[in-house]
């Protein structure tokens, strides 16, 4: 155990040195190694053989060393010395020399050097360079103007293509042009009718105040009030179409103004390269202006396939055509919208100005009776009244006549004297005109009073008709003078629709 306890950490042996050409020296014999190694061996055995067998046995610790890994096998070269030179590796050879010697190549390693001196196939190479040379500066000028005149041809030909592409987008960009003044024409237009049916609408909703100011006999939903409902009704519809439209033909109109925006760029584009390549088809190689490019030959970042310019060219038309053709379509039916809807408000306003006619001459009509009526009524009034003055005049005079028999009944009764005092016929006959008198009276009281009554009911109908009458010149007044006044400017249907 004592023998363990002398070697190092982990019992590792002594680390080499790794200088080139000389080792360290081992500070112990390889004999002593051994000996230590097997004393060691031993004492792990013994220990083993003490421990019981239920007792777990600890997992070694201990490191089996070799001598090899203590000290390597190192063998020097015939004379004790190592002598290495990168050119021996890289030859395949290594041969051994000494210290005194100066040699660093093989017998064979100098013949294939001379071999590689008097080689003759540098020369041949030359002679060989010499004739592709001439060869190739023959043909290269006749090539070089080959491929000038027939790049000359294709130059002329894509100007041409181009020159055909910048007519036909120039005649598009024209059209798109116009067709964006038209329809700003059309929209200026469309707002001039919108603005107009502020004034219908404004006059229906007046005329409808107006009535709602009549009598209350004639506060009634009649067909004039239908009429004029159905004529705001009518305007709100019109109005929210021409604000579609309007949004439509803006929105178009934004389409139309990319359209020509897209076109006129694609115009400039067109021609700048028309007149690129008609700078290039005038260039030679006599031309002062030429010069060296690097880089020339690059496609630009945006460079595209021919097929692709050709669709592009085609679609740009085409959708400024397409575009130019909706707009067309938007206009013609703004124009039928704008017609349409002024003839169905002048349409409206007509059936409106009708029946309100119509109303103002049944409300005459009606007032005329009514005046009759109060005229009839005021002279039956006044006829009543004369009877109730005869009926009283009458009520009057039968005072009398009963005065003249209660006298004469109280004369009899109280002068005449004891047996005188009879009940003859006389007597009898003055009791009956007494009652006769009093029956009389009776009847002609209560004609009296239902004439006077009769008179109250005729009062309140000469009331009621005078009410009715005014009532009726009121509405007279706000149909015929004041809503006809207001309907008299009403707009035509060239204003409503926007001319």
């Amino acid at each position: 155990m004592a023998t363990l306890t002398s070697f190092p950490e982990k019992n590792k042996c002594p680390q080499v040195c790794k200088d080139i050409g000389a080792f360290k020296k081992s500070e112990k014999t390889p004999e002593q190694v051994k000996e230590e190694i097997k004393a060691a061996e031993d004492a792990k055995d013994a220990v083993t053989d003490e421990k019981p067998a239920y007792e777990e046995q600890e997992p070694e610790t201990q490191v089996k060393l070799s001598y090899e890994e203590h000290l390597p096998q190192l063998k020097p070269a015939a004379d004790g010395t190592v002598d290495w030179t990168p050119l021996g590796d890289m030859t395949g050879t290594r041969p051994k020399v000494n210290k005194y010697s100066i040699s660093r190549y093989s017998l064979s390693e100098w013949r294939k050097h001379n071999e590689s001196v008097l080689d003759p196939s540098v020369i041949t190479e030359s002679n060989i360079v010499d004739y592709n040379a001439k060869t190739s500066m023959m043909q290269a000028f006749g090539t070089i103007d080959k491929q000038q005149n027939d790049n000359n041809e294709r130059l002329k030909q894509k100007a041409k293509d181009i020159f055909r592409w910048k007519v036909e987008v120039e005649r598009a960009c024209k059209a798109i042009t116009d067709e964006v003044e038209l329809l700003e024409i059309e929209r200026q237009r469309l707002k001039g009718a919108s603005r107009v049916l502020m004034l219908p609408e404004s006059i229906s909703k007046e005329c409808l105040d107006l009535r709602s100011n009549r009598a209350e006999p004639d506060l009634v939903s009649d067909l004039a009030e239908q009429e004029l409902i159905k004529e705001m009704e009518l305007v709100s519809e019109v109005r929210a179409t021409f604000k579609n439209t309007l949004e439509k033909i803006e929105e178009q109109m934004a389409i139309n103004k990319a359209a020509k925006h897209r076109i006129e760029y694609d115009w400039c584009d067109k021609t700048t390269a028309y007149n690129t390549e008609t700078t290039n088809i005038g260039l030679n190689t006599k031309t002062n202006t030429i010069m060296f490019a690097p880089g020339a030959t690059r496609f630009g970042d945006f460079s595209a396939p021919l097929e692709y310019w050709e669709y592009f060219c085609r679609e740009n038309v085409q959708n400024c055509e397409a575009a130019r053709q909706k707009s067309a379509d938007l206009r013609g039916s703004l124009n039928a919208i704008l017609v349409n809807g002024g003839r169905k408000l002048r349409t409206q306003a007509d059936r409106t100005d009708i029946v309100l006619a119509e109303t103002v001459a049944i409300t005459q009509e009606l007032c005329t009776k009514l005046e009759e009526t109060l005229k009839n009524t005021l002279q039956r009034i006044a006829d009543m009244e004369a009877l109730i003055d005869d009926l009283k005049d009458s009520v009057r005079k039968m005072d009398a006549a009963m005065k003249l028999a209660q006298t004469r009944l109280n004369n009899r009764n109280t002068f005449r004297p004891h047996g005188e005092s009879v009940r003859d016929q006389p007597h009898l006959g003055l009791i009956e005109e007494v009652k006769k008198i009093h029956e009389t009276v009776t009847s002609l009281l209560g004609q009296l009073k239902k004439a006077e009554n009769v008179r109250g009911q005729l009062m309140e109908k000469r009331i009621e008709l005078e009410k009715d009458i005014a009532s009726k010149r009121k509405t007279l007044n706000i149909d015929r003078d004041r809503c006809g006044m207001v309907r008299s400017h009403y707009p035509s249907a060239l204003e409503l629709a926007g001319y």
